[in-house]
């Protein structure tokens, strides 16, 4: 990755900006202009960073990655079904920024993510690219750093240990 600077909005993968209803054929054919198609895995759980062990055995999901201004004044970024771009296929990453950008596009975005029951939200992390061995890559870049972050909140005892 490159040296973290700051990005602008506008660097979110596929942003849209419209007037119309939602799930509207306008709302509908705009989605399938400005959607990128990407591969996406999540870095994080809870809030925090996973090491590149637990990581390395996750498919990233693919989906089409749409961004778009918030009423309260920020971006999020969801990932879509691509046979139906009013479906999400996990929970959107709310006041999300691009972190970091590589030469070949794969890039890190940040936010917040809300749990399945919308009581709590904590810090994402998604490396996005255009197919798994982008996403490997730049996996494989960061494996040091994950692994240092992982060992800060993993503490003995783990919960599979038990007395003998």
């Amino acid at each position: 990755m490159e040296a973290v600077r700051k990005f602008e909005p506008e660097d979110l993968p596929g942003i849209y900006r419209t007037v119309a209803s939602p799930g509207t054929p306008t709302d509908l054919d705009g989605r399938s202009r400005v959607g990128v198609d990407l591969y996406v895995l999540q870095l994080q759980f809870c809030g925090a960073y996973l090491c590149s062990s637990l990581l390395r055995g996750r498919a990233p999901t693919f989906g089409v990655v749409i961004s778009s201004q918030t009423p309260f004044n920020g971006y999020q970024a969801g990932i879509y079904k691509r046979g139906d771009l009013m479906k999400l296929v996990n929970y959107p990453l709310e006041q999300a920024e691009v972190w970091k950008k590589r030469e070949d596009g794969t890039m890190l975005l940040r936010g917040e993510q809300w749990d399945e029951g919308e009581f709590s939200r904590w810090p994402q992390t998604w490396i996005c690219g255009r197919n798994p061995s982008a996403v490997t890559a730049a996996l494989r870049g960061m494996s040091a750093w994950l692994d240092r972050e992982y060992a800060k909140v993993k503490q003995p005892p783990y919960a599979n240990d038990r007395p003998r």
